[in-house]
């Protein structure tokens, strides 16, 4: 039997100029959060003819081409309560701070949330070690508090950047005009006036709280900007994204495997995958939740943690922990495997799988590597990897040499034409998807 299953990224969407781009996402939740609302509803061009535009006028371009714009509007109330979050929120007031050094991609938000449990995990240790000096307690104002004076940093902490964090998260609270930074005493121990131990865990789980209120933002704004884009799709512009001679785009194919959080294949492609299952590998975003974080499906995290931060058992921090937690699909292709593993079954199946907008990178590993693991069993299997440049079809390569690592296996792929690189234009996805 032969099936062709679907891999896709964040590319899919992005091929229909959707804004679900990292730093898509931060720049409209900015404008949000300095928007002035009224009771009206809010119109495309008031959200994104300023700074989306400047920054990404190329794909500006795409979403007039392909979108009828002046019909979409965002509504006032939804954007609102969206802006009374991010007022609060830890992790966007960090990441907008990070934000103008060019993070652009979902991969680079891992690296800051790493960074960022890095820094503190070092602040907690170096503390613990007695490197720094002892922090102060006396009257500041009208009351006696733990603080440590800014001009005499240097004694309190590594450096600006860990002092900034610290006080992002809350841990510290700058005071008279940023003279001082005053301690959090929900996170510390003290007795007779002196600091005993911080209280790790508790301020671990604050950051990921955060994260979760993150999560819900970033959850609304799917629902909310992204998809009043996709009934405004416009009706000429299908022939090369979704119909060809009256075939719909992945009509040939077995099975989707989405990383993606958006409803953009059933809102789009219509009604047209009733004869197979769709799956979201990290969750997908949903309506209605009620502020209810316990609630949201969406996984939003890093790959792994440090062996250095799972002393501190932050695993609630990881992918793999947030999809036992949420009950989304972590067991991928292992039915296949489990199949062709039997001495029955080998030879007797092929697959032929399509990555199409997936990075390849070395975070989304364990999914690449139970591909070739098919691949290896069945002889007449292989892997096609769609590309939108040449460029980006280099960058795809390296960081498939960078999960697999033996250049052997991807060499003899490629020789025997198992392992192919194709251009995503209109005239191949349809020849191979349909």
């Amino acid at each position: 039997m032969a099936e062709k299953i679907v891999i896709l990224g964040n590319g899919f969407d992005l091929r229909h100029f959707l804004p679900t781009k990292y730093n898509h996402l931060i720049t409209i939740l900015r404008e949000i959060e300095n928007y002035n609302f009224s009771d009206s509803d809010l119109s495309f061009s008031g959200l994104f003819d300023r700074s989306f535009k400047e920054k990404d006028e190329v794909f500006y371009n795409g979403i007039l081409n392909c979108y009828d714009v002046q019909n979409i509007k965002f509504n006032s109330d939804k954007l609102k309560s969206i802006q009374d979050r991010l007022i609060k929120n830890s992790w966007f007031q960090y990441l907008k701070t990070v934000e103008d050094s060019k993070i652009e991609t979902w991969i680079d938000f891992e690296t800051e949330i790493n960074r960022v449990l890095k820094i503190v995990s070092i602040y907690f240790e170096s503390f613990n070690r007695g490197d720094f000096e002892k922090i102060i307690y006396g009257f500041l104002g009208d009351e006696s508090k733990f603080y440590t004076s800014n001009y005499d940093s240097n004694y309190y902490f590594h450096n600006k950047l860990q002092h900034n964090i610290l006080i992002n998260f809350n841990l510290f609270k700058d005071e008279d005009g940023d003279r001082y930074s005053i301690l959090n005493k929900n996170f510390i121990l003290s007795i007779d006036d002196e600091i005993q131990y911080f209280r790790e865990k508790e301020f671990f789980d604050s950051i990921y709280n955060s994260l979760e209120e993150f999560i819900g933002i970033f959850n609304d704004y799917l629902i909310f900007i992204v998809n009043s884009f996709y009934k405004n799709f416009k009706e000429d512009i299908k022939e090369n994204f979704i119909i060809k001679n009256k075939k719909f785009l992945f009509n040939s194919v077995t099975k989707i495997y989405s990383f993606n959080y958006t409803n953009s294949l059933q809102k789009l492609y219509n009604n047209n995958f009733t004869s197979y299952k769709i799956e979201f590998l990290h969750g997908k975003s949903i309506e209605n939740w009620g502020n209810k974080l316990e609630e949201l499906e969406i996984v939003l995290g890093v790959d792994d943690i440090a062996s250095s931060l799972k002393s501190n058992k932050l695993f609630q921090f990881t992918k793999y922990f947030q999809k036992l937690h949420k009950n989304t699909d972590y067991l991928f292709l292992d039915e296949i495997i489990k199949r062709l593993e039997g001495v029955h079954t080998k030879g007797q199946d092929n697959y032929t799988f399509y990555f199409w907008g997936h990075s390849l990178d070395i975070s989304d590993k364990d999914y690449i590597n139970d591909v070739f693991k098919i691949i290896k069993f069945s002889k007449d299997s292989k892997i096609i990897v769609f590309y939108h440049s040449i460029s980006a079809k280099a960058e795809l390569l390296k960081n498939l040499l960078a999960v697999i690592q033996d250049k052997n296996i991807i060499e003899d792929l490629m020789k025997t034409k198992r392992l192919q690189f194709i251009e995503s234009t209109p005239e191949n996805l349809f020849k191979e998807l349909t």
